[in-house]
């Protein structure tokens, strides 16, 4: 500790921890507890695991090749994130799907991405464009060499974190960090209802090559609040209507679904 010229020691500050250029803090597990988290976590949100499946401990420990006790963190983990349920003596099942728990996630994508839709059209600029239509280009490029190369699992990991990302930047945009944060949590969790779709629904859908996409960023671009919502609003109820079309038999209107 060093002593400044008037004589009275010197406490140096505590540093912050920095925060990623995304808005997300790092996960709460660390090292090969997170590991496992991201891997089961990414199985569960691309179909690679089922809603009903069964994930036992000793089996990924093998298969990942770590200790039982990193896998039990991860585990517990995405228990406590309700992605699965434990099971005594058997294991961890992953939870089901179904029509309240679509519902519920609509109901709050809608109102939260129409909030972040009207935030970033009161603070775009130009700049703004310059950044998606990069950002586009890059994910188009990527997309053309994993369609030639990339295992199935590849593929939909990159759609999956693609269409976060569009909606991570515009949620940016507004400035926002704590709604930044919360879409994209719900973003994963929706994941869950896309997996269960026909890959060939979503393979050419990727950041601006979605025409959706680009109708809300026109809207975005206009400064206008009002647009920028119902453009959000009118691609979620598609994605409703697309969804439970497929996924849910008795096929509800988007109206009961919140969106």
């Amino acid at each position: 500790m060093n002593a400044r010229a008037d004589g009275v020691p010197h406490v140096p500050h505590a540093r912050r921890a920095a925060v990623p250029e995304d808005g997300h803090r790092p996960a709460a597990g660390t090292g090969l507890a997170e590991r496992v988290y991201t891997d089961v976590k990414a199985r569960i949100l691309l179909g690679q695991v089922r809603p009903g499946d069964v994930l036992a401990a000793p089996t990924l420990a093998q298969s990942l090749s770590v200790s039982r006790t990193p896998v039990h963190e991860a585990l517990k983990r995405l228990v406590s994130e309700g992605y699965l349920v434990a099971q005594p003596r058997v294991g961890y099942s992953v939870t089901p799907v179904d029509l309240a728990e679509l519902r519920d996630l609509f109901q709050v994508r809608t109102r939260l991405e129409a909030l972040s839709a009207e935030l970033a059209a009161k603070a775009w600029t130009p700049a703004h464009m310059d950044s998606f239509e990069a950002a586009d280009r890059q994910a188009q490029r990527r997309h053309r060499e994993l369609r030639v190369a990339a295992e199935p699992g590849e593929l939909a990991r990159f759609l999956h974190d693609e269409h976060k990302r569009f909606h991570r930047m515009i949620a940016r945009i507004g400035g926002n960090r704590r709604l930044e944060r919360i879409i994209s949590d719900l973003q994963d969790e929706t994941q869950r209802f896309w997996a269960l779709l026909p890959a060939e629904l979503l393979v050419g859908r990727v950041f601006l090559a979605d025409e959706a996409h680009r109708v809300i960023l026109t809207a975005i671009a206009s400064g206008d609040p009002a647009k920028a919502r119902s453009a959000v609003v009118t691609h979620l109820r598609d994605g409703v209507q697309l969804m439970v079309g497929r996924v849910v038999p008795d096929d509800p209107s988007p109206d009961d679904l919140g969106a």
